[in-house]
C-alpha cells in the first residue's frame, strides 16, 4: 500500500465495509426463503400456460444467476479486506507494482493494475 495515505486506507476500509453490507443485504433479500415460498405458492394456484411456465423458469434462473453474482462480489470484497490486513492490498497480483490510487478508489476490490487487467482480459477472451 505504498502510494496510499492512511486516510486513503481508512476510506477504502469504510468503502469495502459498506459494499460488503450492501452485498449481504442483497443476498439476504434474494435468498429469503419466505419470499420465494410465497411467490411459488401464489404461482402454483394460478391458471397459466406453457409460455408462463417458461417465463417463471427463466425468472428463477435469473434469480439464481443474480445470487451467484452477489456471492462472487462478496468473495472479492472479503479478499480485498484480507489483503488489507496482510498489507498486500494495492499491489498488482501479476506484476507486483502498485495499483494506482484512482483505480482503487473507483474499484476497491481491484487485483491488477490497469495494464495487467487489460492483458488478463485479452488472454481470457482467447
Amino acid at each position: 500500500m505504498a502510494r496510499l495515505t492512511s486516510q486513503d486506507q481508512e476510506q477504502l476500509r469504510r468503502q469495502l465495509e459498506a459494499l460488503k453490507q450492501r452485498t449481504l443485504d442483497e443476498l439476504h433479500r434474494r435468498t429469503d426463503p419466505m419470499d420465494a415460498l410465497q411467490e411459488r405458492v401464489s404461482y402454483e394456484h394460478e391458471v397459466h400456460n406453457n409460455a408462463e411456465d417458461a417465463e417463471e423458469e427463466r425468472s428463477e434462473d435469473l434469480r439464481f444467476a443474480e445470487i451467484d453474482i452477489e456471492r462472487q462480489r462478496l468473495q472479492e470484497i472479503e479478499g480485498a479486506q484480507r489483503r488489507m490486513t496482510t498489507e498486500s492490498y494495492g499491489a498488482c497480483i501479476d506484476c507486483g507494482e502498485d495499483i494506482p490510487r484512482e483505480r482503487l478508489m473507483a474499484y476497491p476490490t481491484a487485483l491488477r493494475c490497469n495494464a495487467c487487467q487489460v492483458a488478463w482480459e485479452r488472454k481470457r477472451r482467447g
